[in-house]
């Protein structure tokens, strides 16, 4: 039996997190549908496409994580506090905007801005941002995923090791 490796660990929990994500904005989206709302979006492919590069992106941070924890214990409080911060800037709880362009620009550099302007954006034909940058968030998502499964595969034997 080949042994159950570090990759195997997280892209099992990251497959994990996309097919419970899934099942539960489907079962969201059917409940609202039920109770009359309006649910279906403008373009089914602009929030699908913003959720698959989401999760990419989460994947490759995901790897990453787990790779600096192991030789950075106090790395997971450090990334808890950060990763907090990113919610408040990311567009979650207003709308970019209704903000100053000066605002609006500096938190332009949060690619989960991004990620959730695209998924407004698939959702609503009218809300169409100007800042939204899909191939910026693209690229990261790529560049996370190659280091963080880079780091894991090139240290995959540091890893192993007992502590």
């Amino acid at each position: 039996m080949p042994l159950v490796t570090t990759f195997d660990v997280i892209a099992a929990r990251g497959l994990l997190e996309i097919i419970t994500d899934v099942i539960v904005a489907v079962i969201m989206l059917a409940g609202f549908g039920a109770a009359g709302l309006a649910t279906a979006p403008d373009d089914l492919w602009g929030p699908c496409t913003a959720l698959l590069v989401t999760a990419l992106f989460g994947c490759g941070i995901g790897y990453t994580n787990a790779v600096v924890t192991v030789f950075w214990r106090g790395w997971d409080k450090l990334y808890a506090q950060v990763t907090r911060g990113l919610y408040f800037i990311s567009g979650i709880f207003y709308v970019p905007g209704m903000m100053p362009d000066w605002a609006r620009d500096a938190l332009a550099w949060n690619p989960l801005l991004h990620a959730i302007d695209w998924f407004r954006s698939g959702f609503f034909a009218v809300y169409q941002p100007h800042w939204l940058d899909r191939p910026y968030l693209v690229i990261l998502a790529i560049i996370a995923l190659l280091a963080g499964i880079g780091l894991e595969r090139g240290l995959r034997r540091k890893l192993s090791e007992p502590l």
